[in-house]
């Protein structure tokens, strides 16, 4: 009788060893219910119950620390600083003091010297202070002094003078009524020894002053501008020397307060203020001295434009167009009248005297 075989395709074995196996599928852990809302529900029961572990706070307490926080949020200022050491008294000086040294100082140079007064410390004078006492405003004097001259001796001043000189030499050398007396048609001889004399007296030598004159009053023409700012840089100039003039008046008042305020206890500085008072008096006087040069100085470059706008640009022009038509008659083998010689000389007698005024 058969037998039946058992099942071997289930037996371990491994040809069977694949067969058996399954996948395996690892599932993350379950997401628990401990979300934001609940760990913050959790921290504020945590506050709930160290506030009721905390014993309550008095209204002094409370107060206290109020007042803390404040201090803490308020930024920190700085006080001021005590420092060892000895006052610095500095001198107190009205007009009525310096009215007693010179009663003729004027209300702008008393206020000035109470300025410099002001700041002065006495215990802080020396031997160094008093001698270089208003010693810088010398100095600056002296700058301005060496300016003055500069300006004095001006290219543009010394080439306007010498275009109005150079203008004045040839109006004054033309004889009108010889140069009439005598036509073109005239003896070559007669013509050459006019040529040797030192007067323009010849119709060649009317038209080259012709020509040069009218060159002069071109360039003269040109020089307006440039003299008008000249002018305006010598009025600067002489209001600065006036300013410096206050100001080394009243360091010399300064000093000599100074100097009667040590005559007591410093004999030494007293007398050192009192010569470099002496010092800068001397030199207020030469500033007041030079004013009246200075006002000559602003007048100088007035006069050359005065006599640039109303003789060589006015009347020369003028002048010279009856010079030229004179010219060409003469050039003509004609004689022009006495009355036309007689008022071209007369013009240029006045031309000659405005100029030289």
């Amino acid at each position: 009788m058969p037998v039946d075989k058992p099942d071997t395709s289930l037996e371990p074995g491994p040809e069977n060893a694949a067969a058996r196996l399954r996948p395996t599928v690892i599932k993350p852990p379950a997401k628990t219910k401990t979300s934001d809302s609940v760990m913050e529900r959790s921290e504020e029961a945590d506050q709930r119950s160290t506030a009721a572990q905390m014993p309550p706070i008095d209204p002094a307490t409370r107060k206290i620390r109020q007042e803390n926080d404040r201090h803490k949020s308020t930024p920190s200022t700085l006080k001021p600083t005590a420092l060892p050491g000895i006052e610095r008294k500095r001198i107190e000086v009205g007009p009525a003091h310096l009215k007693k040294i010179a009663p003729l100082a004027s209300p702008d140079v008393v206020r000035r010297a109470i300025r410099i007064l002001e700041t002065f410390v006495l215990d802080a004078a020396t031997d160094r202070t008093a001698v270089l006492w208003g010693h810088q405003l010398q100095r600056q004097y002296s700058d301005l002094v060496s300016r003055t001259l500069e300006l004095s001796h001006d290219d543009l001043l010394v080439k306007a003078t010498g275009y109005i000189n150079r203008m004045t030499a040839i109006l004054t050398s033309i004889d009108i009524q010889a140069a009439a007396d005598v036509p073109a048609g005239a003896g070559a001889l007669r013509q050459y020894l006019k040529r040797l004399n030192s007067r323009i007296d010849t119709p060649d030598e009317l038209e080259s002053a012709r020509v040069e004159l009218d060159q002069l009053v071109r360039l003269m023409g040109s020089s307006l501008e440039p003299l008008l700012a000249l002018k305006e840089t010598l009025e600067r100039h002489s209001r600065r020397v006036d300013d410096m003039g206050l100001e080394v008046e009243a360091a010399a008042l300064a000093a000599e307060y100074l100097s009667t305020r040590f005559s007591e206890r410093r004999q030494d500085l007293s007398r050192r203020f009192l010569e470099r008072s002496m010092s800068l008096t001397q030199t207020v006087a030469q500033i007041r001295g030079s004013s009246s040069l200075r006002v000559v100085q602003i007048e100088q470059p007035l006069s050359l434009i005065a006599a640039i706008q109303n003789v060589a640009l006015v009347t020369v022009p003028g002048w010279l167009g009856g010079l030229a038509a004179m010219t060409t008659v003469l050039r003509g083998r004609h004689k022009p009248t006495p009355t036309e010689a007689g008022e071209l000389a007369y013009e240029l007698s006045n031309i000659v005297q405005q100029l030289k005024v």
